[in-house]
């Protein structure tokens, strides 16, 4: 099997402390024996320097541990992309298990329409919705995973996008249209977003591909499912759309009904007050705060890169 219907699978991580295990099982299921056919290697960006790397004892010759010590997820997926050898890039989150045909059909998602960019379904056990606290609507599970797709493959068109959690790309997109911008996704504590949907809009809309059978799942923590952290979720979403309007423009942006303050969207908080869902209006108009805080953030942090160090 030649590189190019090979997979190089890079893991971010960090603050892994105690989390090993999450990280054992998803090796081991990219080392099945359905899956590993197709992978080339397994490449894990440890993010500041937090992992455990005597307690994976399934390291092999095809699992690599590289270092980034700059705090940021796409500083780790950047990392990654450089040290990939094989024609596929594709990246999953430390705390998910892969399907048992997920590398067979991200490879088969090459031999479509000559794709730059082929994700899949991320998904929870069935069990886990049980966990959801009453509060928990669908407006808040779409902030942890991608909105459910039609069952048949095909391009990824609006309102339809792939998360980082489960996406891959040719290794030559990254010469094309550069690598992920560190100014967003996740720093550490500050929950910044969008970076995997700002790099995959540079594509062009016809070599997205979504690929129904590549299947991960994804653990969702405790900790995600309390209004505290929604809280701040929503807030840094808003952050994070400022930066993509900001980059982008507010023509290109994919969801301006969320950001403005429209007609529409007093009647979506309207519709949603009167349903009793008083927490998700709070949260609406919290996303709303975070983007006109957007301009202050970016400012901070210009000012703190250019301060001098004595």
């Amino acid at each position: 099997m030649q590189n190019r219907n090979l997979i190089s699978v890079v893991i971010p991580t960090y603050n892994h402390h105690g989390r090993e295990p999450d990280l054992l099982n998803l090796i081991n299921s990219l080392l099945s024996t359905s899956n590993s056919a197709f992978i080339g290697e397994i490449i894990i960006v440890d993010n500041g320097n937090s992992l455990s790397v005597d307690k994976l004892k399934v390291i092999n010759k095809r699992t690599k541990i590289i270092s980034e010590s700059r705090i940021g997820l796409n500083y780790a997926r950047n990392t990654g992309v450089s040290y990939a050898a094989f024609d596929i890039v594709s990246f999953v989150d430390d705390n998910v298990i892969v399907s048992s045909n997920w590398a067979k059909s991200i490879v088969n998602g090459y031999t479509n329409n000559d794709v730059f960019c082929v994700g899949g379904p991320v998904l929870v056990n069935g069990k886990e919705s049980n966990r959801y606290p009453r509060w928990f609507s669908n407006y808040f599970l779409r902030f942890l995973l991608p909105p459910a797709f039609p069952i048949q493959a095909g391009i990824v068109r609006s309102p339809y996008y792939l998360i980082g959690a489960n996406m891959s790309f040719k290794r030559g997109t990254f010469d094309r249209f550069g690598l992920f911008d560190p100014e967003l996704d996740r720093k550490g504590k500050n929950l910044l977003s969008n970076g995997d949907i700002e790099f995959m809009m540079r594509i062009p809309t016809d070599k997205v591909w979504y690929e129904p059978q590549a299947i991960v799942f994804e653990k969702i923590p405790e900790t995600r499912l309390t209004r505290r952290f929604m809280i701040r979720r929503l807030f840094w979403q808003g952050i994070s759309d400022y930066i993509m309007v900001k980059k982008g423009g507010l023509n290109n942006f994919y969801e301006k009904n969320e950001i403005l303050l429209t007609p529409s969207f007093l009647n979506k908080v309207i519709s949603v007050i009167a349903k009793g869902q008083i927490f998700e209006a709070y949260c609406m108009f919290v996303r709303k705060f975070g983007f006109k805080y957007g301009r202050i953030y970016l400012k901070i942090n210009q000012e703190a890169s250019i301060k001098p160090t004595s």
